[in-house]
């Protein structure tokens, strides 16, 4: 006998989305304590403390007291029970039933209000979720034994996912019942194109007001999930971090290493030791050449010249100082005394000369040492590839792998191991990609393309060649990138020609199914050997046009990336990094606007997609809506450097008041909205407002506001009739000053007129409703 068990997930929330991914990572971590000679309690403690390394704390409490039971002649054995008390040991042979579950998660009122409202969700107040397995007990630890899908992508259903706009907008009503009427009763007659172009820009209407709803309740309840974050980020960070402190220099710990054959009067250079040794009053003198920051050597007069400049306090270190000594010119700066310059002046031009070089050379090797350091500081120490033996290795050959190494084409195979990817270079490099280090894996199958690729966009930077490399790519190319077009005009029915497209057809044909079955073997070793590796194909519907760096690329997304990885270097932003979006340019004159993807950590800036088409900005705004990523938009281009200082120094910058905790203030990005939070709710309330409208209605504005003009027609020819022929002719006669004071009483009469016509129009109105 077995038993599994799935829950099916109908039109979920993503709040239930998340708590099933902890699920299944409760299930992988209890897979892992089932190993042979691990007591049965192990698995309960895997299960909490995956939970509280996830900072799910709350969790822990909906966990059930049994998370399985073994089973034999007996459906279930009560003596081998999976719970926090028993200290069974897991033996090799043993068959258990694995049964996880979360049981009574209240379900929020904010998660309930994003599901559409004819899905039975909207009624639930408490959910669970469960998953069931059966497990055998084997030399290599556990092995499930009812292989069904339990992914998200499995078990998860959206049946409702048109959200009806149950508001008072009559445009959108209208435009669907027009649109259900025709499906309903085809005509086959034409229609006016005015009327087609009115019912689809009510439908554009309609569709941008809701997205808007849905981006200011979407803003919300992103800011909340920041602050929350932000809390648990900055509780590990003050626990983690470390100030680093400046090294001090230590060339020589005494004088009786300094070199023996340096003479009174000598610029000596020790490169071993990385110090130039410098005479001060006949004595020898050493300075590490880190506190140099430049050396001159002017053109030799009668008498030749050295002028070595050093980092000193009260001016600007530079970008160029290493970074020790500005924290060491920090540390000593209040009371410590520096040397600013020193000059050498010799009647021997060789000497200085050779010092100038040899000082030159040691701050190259110096700076170029620092630079290789900074590079590899934060690299994370890879795993030794296992290679794959007594099995066939999946294997993709003659592949070009993209960054090169030292500026050459580098072409090679690509083969699939235990643990991660292998590519062999024909000159013998050799590049690891482990799968934990995998973050996305992407296949570009070649359509509309001239290659076929797979993308690795890692976790943590690898070192190809020498220098520090995030994402690694293999392609093949299925034309050349340029062609050589013959001078000789050739016919559309030409068989060369066509053969020649014939045989490319194919060749694209051939090289997507290889790559796709090689993707699909990779994925298939990585599930064997424990590891989670999934490709993603990038949608080439959703994708638009625009100029991440340079040039102008077609940028895609995928599920979880914004990538183009057609042309270098490479542009993936992980969406997941992604905090807001802002739209710059966004004006009725411009053709084209800017995008900028503001990263969640405020210390690097934003990336950006410039000269992006307008006609692609009502998909990309509901593609991120859809991805529940806040947008806003405004007119011009913004200062984002210091924007993102002023963001990163506020420590309140997701909360709606001020310190005082009272005053209200816009809460996040709101304060990027070109009409502000409530201006498209003023907007859609004039909508509501308008209706109701009727023709009577009408009718009494109209006449109310020619009324209004003939008033001011009235007032204009009283305020005029104070003058007269004869006054415009005497003021021919007038001088300049005459003609201003004439002017400056013109001006009072007429505010003053205009003020009693003013006072007098709500009265004459009053009398006439």
């Amino acid at each position: 006998c077995s038993n599994i068990a799935r829950t099916l997930l109908v039109d979920p929330p993503k709040h239930v989305k998340e708590t099933y991914e902890t699920l299944l990572g409760v299930y992988q971590s209890c897979l892992k304590a089932m190993t042979p000679g691990y007591p049965l309690k192990a698995v309960y403690g895997a299960a909490v403390k995956y939970l509280r390394s996830e900072d799910k704390e709350d969790l822990i409490a909906s966990l059930p007291k049994t998370m399985g039971f073994s089973v034999g002649l007996d459906f279930r054995d009560p003596l081998l029970v999976l719970n926090a008390k028993s200290t069974v040991v897991f033996r090799e042979g043993m068959v258990f039933n694995l049964a996880l579950s979360f049981a009574g998660i209240k379900l929020s009122e904010s998660a309930r209000s994003l599901v559409n409202s004819k899905s039975a969700v909207k009624e639930l107040s408490k959910y669970g979720l469960v998953i069931a397995d059966m497990v055998s007990i084997t030399s290599n630890g556990a092995e499930v034994m009812t292989k069904y899908g339990k992914a998200l992508t499995d078990i998860s259903y959206t049946i409702n996912d048109e959200d009806e706009d149950d508001g008072g907008d009559e445009d959108g009503k209208l435009a669907r019942k027009i649109a259900q009427e025709e499906e309903a009763n085809p005509t086959g007659g034409r229609r006016s194109g005015r009327l087609a172009a009115n019912s689809s820009s009510a439908a554009d209407a309609e569709g941008a007001a809701e997205r808007e709803r849905r981006q200011i309740q979407l803003m919300a309840r992103r800011n909340e999930e920041r602050l929350r974050e932000l809390a648990r980020n900055s509780g590990k960070k003050n626990r983690d971090e470390k100030t680093a402190k400046a090294e001090e220099l230590d060339s020589y710990k005494r004088t009786k290493d300094l070199p023996d054959n340096v003479l009174p009067n000598q610029v000596k250079v020790d490169m071993a030791n990385q110090c130039v040794i410098l005479p001060i009053c006949g004595n020898p003198v050493p300075f590490h050449i880190s506190t140099i920051k430049n050396v001159v050597l002017p053109d030799p007069d009668a008498a030749a010249y050295l002028r070595i400049n050093f980092y000193t306090a009260g001016m600007a270190v530079g970008k160029d100082a290493p970074e020790n000594i500005a924290k060491l010119v920090q540390k000593y700066a209040p009371y410590a005394t520096f040397i600013r310059e020193m000059t050498f002046r010799s009647l021997d031009s060789h000497s200085l000369t050779t010092a100038f070089r040899q000082i030159s050379e040691l701050r190259k090797r110096a700076r170029m040492k620092e630079l290789r350091d900074q590079e590899e500081a934060n690299l994370v120490k890879q795993d030794k590839l296992v290679r794959t033996k007594n099995e066939r290795v999946p294997r993709l050959s003659d592949l070009t792998m993209r960054p090169v190494f030292a500026g050459r084409k580098t072409q090679g195979n690509l083969e699939a191991h235990s643990n991660g990817l292998r590519f062999i270079s024909t000159r013998g490099e050799i590049v690891d990609v482990m799968y934990p280090n995998i973050k996305h894996a992407i296949f570009q199958p070649c359509e509309n393309e001239i290659m076929v690729l797979i993308h690795f966009h890692l976790k943590n930077p690898i070192m190809v060649g020498k220098k520090k490399q995030q994402d690694i790519q293999f392609f093949t190319e299925v034309i050349d990138a340029s062609q050589a077009v013959d001078a000789g005009k050739r016919s559309m029915y030409d068989p060369d020609e066509m053969d020649d497209e014939q045989r490319e057809r194919q060749l694209r044909k051939r090289l997507n199914e290889a790559f796709k079955d090689f993707c699909r073997k990779v994925e298939q070793v990585a599930k064997k050997n424990g590891y989670s590796l999934e490709f993603d194909i990038p949608y080439r519907d959703l994708g638009f046009s625009g100029n991440p760096h340079k040039e102008m690329v077609f940028i895609q997304p995928t599920l979880n990336c914004l990538c183009n990885l057609t042309e270098t270097p490479f542009f993936v932003v992980d969406l997941s990094n992604v905090d807001h979006v802002h739209f710059e340019r966004v004006t009725f004159m411009s053709k084209a606007f800017d995008m900028v993807l503001i990263n969640k950590d405020f210390t690097k800036q934003p990336w950006r997609v410039d000269m992006i088409p307008n006609e692609d900005k009502d998909a990309i705004q509901e593609w991120l809506t859809d991805m529940e990523i806040s947008y806003t938009e405004g007119p011009m281009n913004l200062n984002w450097k210091q924007i993102m200082s002023t963001v990163d120094g506020d420590d309140r910058f997701y909360m709606d008041t001020e310190e005082d905790e009272v005053t209200p203030k816009e809460a996040g990005w709101e304060f990027l909205r070109m009409f502000g939070k409530d201006g498209d709710g003023d907007s859609a309330g004039s909508g509501d407002d308008d209706s109701g409208y009727s023709e009577n209605s009408g009718d009494e504005e109209s006449e109310e506001e020619e009324e209004e003009e003939e008033e001011a027609f009235d007032s204009e020819e009283e305020s005029e009739s104070d003058y007269d022929a004869d006054e415009d002719l005497e003021e021919q006669g007038m001088d300049w000053d005459e003609m201003e004071r004439e002017a400056a009483a013109d001006d009072r009469r007429r505010k003053r007129d205009g003020a009693d016509v003013e006072e007098s129009r709500p009265k004459r109105r009053n009398r006439r409703r």
